[in-house]
């Protein structure tokens, strides 16, 4: 009578990519250990081998399971890969020869069978002696002379490669249906059935020589994959604490091995002092009902107790366990946990009253929300990096020539000064009368102690007043900005345009004034939400150039130059003199006896800063007064 009987009722399934025996030490274990017992029949027997799912399935997959059986060939000492096939979507099945007591396969070899190089073929023959027949029956094993017989699991036909052998593979070979059918019959091994893929049950077949089916056997017992956490393996590291008092309301952490399924939950259960359960006392005690569940840990509040008193009416002798159940099998976990709930004492509890764990309110937490569109569920928290670097202030042009040598002074100490050249002043220096503050450097007009350009005089509205008489003291005049004064001064001839010089004589004098009012609401800073409009531009120059009462006989005619009015100022001497240089504390005036006018042109020039809100198209303008000095020898 044919028979097949399995001992080892749990295995951890691999995939075939880490059995592969093209690759070297992809030996991982997993067994079968069993018996197979042959027909009594004369002559020789074919028996086939396949795999076979469990009883609780479907009837429609009742004779059919996508995993495979592959025979590992152990030698001496190791494994003789070498000699084992590429395992494949065909080898649902495995066919073998008996003869004369000697048991030998029937390879069934696959264009994967190659080496490395992709075209030699591999060494594995067709028909090969594994094992002997002792007695009358066949064993299963780790050992060599045993058959070492093993299960592997197909991936899914969305995570494997072109050559892998795939649940659909599988099924297509068995049934030999159309791909609707196949598909039907994989909707049972996916997803919420997934769990039918890792319960396996064998089933052997015998024929004889002429090929008459002469006896079969399905296995009573069903191999359960270890590595599904809905029905393998479920153990336990640590639960603590041990102990709660009868009231309950005290947080136990439970931490197991592997990850949980989403249908376990703690429990407690009697047993005696003989470490025998005693489930007919389980009805007095309370079960947690509080808990949350991670992948590996159990989190639960202790319920109160108030029937253990009837436990003991009883049973004298009795402990509590605390363990863990999966609802879907009922499978129980191996590892319990003695616990202990201990009486109430008013105003002396060491849980209610002198609060050992904590002195809030003793719960759970909520934990951290599943993952929502554009709502990460991973996020780190990143620490603001403070710059303590302090910025390098920007030298003018004129701290940058000094210190050069004292032979070419004249040319080095006076910034870009010539005889047909203007002095041009750079845009992000104070002296420039352009403010840029985003540049990376602000003037500060010789206000603090920092600047070392001590040329400023700051005007009152009293010294307003008397302007014409603070001008004959005064090297560099700035008005504040809201401040009012009655008269203004510009002198020059023409003012053509921007990029046309504006010539100054002495022949040609006028004046312009311009009514008192607020600086401030004359010309700025004042938000302009449209585009920025030079307004010297369009200032009539006949009604501007108005040219001042200067002797002719002190000075000769001197042309003032201004190439660039809204960026950079010129000035130019028609003689250069010997001793013209500029010092670093006043790039205006020279240090030696050189004679100069005490009155000369004043000029409204304006000043262009952007918007505290960086706006493209958005300025302020800012007016600033300056006194030019006619130089003369």
């Amino acid at each position: 009578m044919a028979s097949i009987d399995l001992f080892t009722t749990d295995n951890l399934l691999r995939y075939i990519s880490e059995w592969d025996p093209r690759e070297p030490a992809h030996t991982k274990g997993g067994y079968m250990d069993g018996e197979i017992k042959i027909p009594n029949v004369e002559g020789k027997l074919r028996m086939e081998i396949q795999t076979y799912p469990a009883e609780d399935v479907d009837k429609l997959v009742a004779n059919v399971h996508p995993c495979l059986l592959h025979v590992v060939r152990i030698g001496k000492g190791k494994r003789e890969q070498e000699l084992e096939p590429v395992p494949t979507y065909y080898h649902w099945k495995q066919v073998f020869e008996i003869e004369d007591g000697i048991v030998k396969i029937i390879n069934r070899k696959s264009e994967l069978d190659v080496e490395k190089d992709g075209f030699t073929p591999r060494p594995v023959p067709e028909i090969d002696e594994i094992t002997k027949v002792d007695g009358n029956s066949i064993v299963l094993g780790r050992k060599r002379g045993q058959l070492n017989l093993i299960l592997l699991q197909p991936k899914q036909q969305a995570r494997a490669k072109p050559t892998e052998a795939t649940v659909t593979k599988v099924l297509a070979d068995r049934l030999q249906k159309g791909k609707e059918k196949i598909e039907m019959y994989e909707q049972f091994f996916k997803k919420k059935n997934a769990k039918n893929l890792k319960r396996v049950r064998l089933r052997v077949d015998f024929y004889k020589e002429n090929g008459t089916h002469c006896g079969y056997s399905i296995s009573p017992q069903t191999i359960v994959d270890t590595g599904n956490k809905e029905i393998g393996s479920m153990d336990f590291y640590d639960a603590t604490p041990h102990k709660s008092c009868i009231r309950g309301g005290r947080k136990i952490i439970m931490v197991s091995e592997y990850n949980l399924a989403k249908d376990v939950s703690p429990i407690f259960e009697v047993y005696d002092d003989f470490g025998e359960p005693r489930p007919e006392l389980d009805q007095f005690l309370s079960q947690p009902t509080d808990f949350n569940r991670r992948n590996q840990t159990i989190i639960f509040i202790t319920p109160p107790q108030p029937r253990l008193h009837e436990i003991t009416e009883n049973l004298n002798n009795w402990t509590i366990k605390l363990l863990a159940k999966r609802k879907g099998d009922g499978y129980k976990s191996n590892k319990m946990f003695n616990f202990r709930y201990i009486d109430h004492e008013f105003n002396s509890c060491p849980f209610c009253d002198y609060k050992v764990d904590s002195d809030e309110l003793v719960k759970i937490e909520a934990g951290i929300e599943r993952p929502k569109p554009r709502q990460k569920k991973r996020i780190m928290t990143c620490t603001p990096v403070v710059c303590t670097e302090k910025r390098q202030r920007i030298q003018s042009t004129d701290e940058q020539s000094c210190g050069s040598s004292e032979t070419s002074s004249y040319l080095k100490s006076s910034p870009a000064y010539s005889m047909s050249s203007s002095y041009e002043m750079p845009v992000n220096t104070p002296d420039s009368g352009i403010d840029i503050p985003f540049n990376g450097y602000n003037s500060d007009g010789g206000y603090t102690s920092n600047s070392d350009l001590e040329y400023t005089t700051t005007l009152t509205q009293e010294d307003l007043n008397n302007l014409s008489a603070m001008t004959e003291q005064a090297k560099f005049v700035v008005v504040e900005e809201d401040a009012q004064f009655p008269k203004a001064y510009v002198t020059g001839a023409q003012f053509q345009n921007m990029n046309q010089p504006l010539v100054q004589n002495v022949g040609e004098r006028s004046m312009m004034e311009i009514p008192s009012l607020n600086f401030e609401s004359h010309w700025g800073p004042e938000e302009l939400t449209g585009t920025a409009e030079d307004l010297i531009e369009n200032i009539d120059v006949d009604q501007l150039l108005i040219t001042m009462d200067i002797h002719e006989d002190i000075c000769t005619p001197q042309p003032a130059e201004i190439s660039n009015i809204g960026s950079s100022f010129f000035t130019a001497p028609s003689v250069a003199p010997a001793n013209a240089f500029m010092t670093q504390k006043d790039p205006w005036m020279s240090q030696g006896t050189m004679p100069f006018i005490k009155q000369g042109p004043v000029l409204l020039q304006q000043r262009i800063q952007s918007d505290s809100t960086m706006q493209s198209g958005m300025f302020r303008v800012k007016i600033t007064t300056f006194h030019i000095l006619n130089i003369y020898f």
